[in-house]
Formats: structure tokens, C-alpha cells, sequence
């Protein structure tokens, strides 16, 4: 497994936005055999800092993402985030799987609204935000269909509008744009970089496609 080329960041004056070290996270099977996913994995990246882990599947790349998002606690190492030990949830995190996490019932508004509804934000506060997202991912004008109605493409960039509507500060990405055709992974990725030039979020990208990881990262 390995990371891609950093960017520059702002390492010297704050804390990285992710500093793992250390890391050993190990599985135990139904006969009580145990696995160990990742052993000793160090990663430091800094705020506004855009890391592509590359490796192939079944590396514990993934692995590596529930833990910096405090889904898995790794039975050796340490997690920080802004400095701080992670305990719990990494609630500075929005996650974007590759599998869709998209509601078939509510329209695309509503899905990229829901995050700020559960938050207690007003509805039409939450509405409002929700649209200009749809509009800076390029939905703007399909804010009322619903997934089923949307291209594989379009239902991505919904999933990405839903995670950075809540504004994380650290962005984590499991082979996002993995099910999608050629034209449109390029495509996703340039819209990707773009929001992330004026955005400047931490972005964990996990991707088994060097290609996809050195025109990102």
C-alpha cells in the first residue's frame, strides 16, 4: 500500500488533520482464527492536504479509512485528528463509499438535504444549501428526480454534495468512482478537484487505480 504524491501543507503551523502511527488493526474469524489487516501503518496528512492510498485489493486500504473515520479501533498504534486523540466517531469526517448511500424515495434535494435535517438545521435553511450544492456539483436542474432517475455519474455527485453539504474538514473516499465507465471517472475527478481547489478540505482517496491516483493526488 502506498500514498501519493502530497501536496503541499500547512504542517508547520497547524496540527496534520490526520496523523496515524503505528497502526495495526487485526480481525478474528468465526473459528477464532485472527487476520491482521494492517500492521504498522504510519500516514500523516496535513489540512487542505489531498493523499491518494493506492494498493491493490485486499491491502487494507479501506481498513485504514474506517479507522481514520473511528469505525474500527486499531488494537495497536494511535489515531489523531487536528492534534487530538480520536475517541469514537471521527465526527470532523464525511465518509463517501463506493456503494451508494442514496435514499430511492426521496428526490435529489432531499438527499443532499437530509445530513442538515438530522442536524436540526431549519427546512428551508436546509433546502436553500441543499440546492446551491446541487448547483456547484452540476445538478442544479435535477434537484426534484429521483435516484433511479439520475446516471450512475449524476447519483455520485449527489453522494458528494449530501457529505460536503455538513462542510467536513476531513473528506474520506473508498474507491468512490469505481463502478463508473472511463469518461466519466475522468470527469468525476476533475469535478472532484475542483471542489476540493476552492474547498480545501484533508481528502483521504483510496483507489487500487494508479492512474486515477497520480492525475488526483
Amino acid at each position: 500500500m502506498a500514498s501519493g504524491v502530497e501536496q503541499p501543507g500547512e504542517q508547520g503551523v497547524l496540527p496534520p488533520a490526520v496523523d496515524l502511527k503505528g497502526v495495526r488493526i487485526a480481525f478474528e474469524s468465526v473459528g477464532g482464527e485472527r487476520f491482521v489487516a494492517v500492521e504498522g501503518a504510519d500516514l500523516r496528512v496535513a489540512d487542505g492536504e489531498f493523499v491518494a492510498i493506492v494498493g491493490p485489493t485486499g491491502c487494507g486500504k479501506s481498513t485504514l479509512l474506517n479507522a481514520t473515520a473511528g469505525l474500527l479501533a486499531p488494537a495497536a498504534g494511535t489515531v489523531t485528528v487536528f492534534g487530538e486523540p480520536l475517541a469514537g466517531l471521527n465526527r470532523r469526517a464525511g465518509y463517501l463509499f463506493q456503494a451508494e448511500a442514496l435514499f430511492p424515495w426521496k428526490t435529489a434535494l432531499e438527499n443532499v438535504a437530509i445530513g442538515l435535517d438530522v442536524a436540526g438545521v431549519r427546512h428551508g435553511e436546509a433546502r436553500e444549501r441543499a440546492s446551491q450544492w446541487l448547483t456547484r456539483v452540476g445538478l442544479g436542474a435535477f434537484a426534484a428526480r429521483y435516484p433511479h432517475q439520475l446516471s450512475g455519474g449524476q447519483r455520485k455527485r449527489v453522494g458528494l454534495a449530501q457529505v460536503l453539504i455538513r462542510d467536513p474538514k476531513i473528506l474520506l473516499m473508498d474507491e468512490p468512482f469505481g463502478p463508473l465507465d472511463a469518461q466519466t471517472r475522468q470527469i468525476m475527478g476533475n469535478m472532484l478537484l475542483s471542489l476540493w481547489t476552492s474547498e480545501r478540505k484533508a481528502v483521504m482517496f483510496v483507489t487500487h487505480d494508479l492512474e486515477e491516483a497520480i492525475a488526483l493526488a
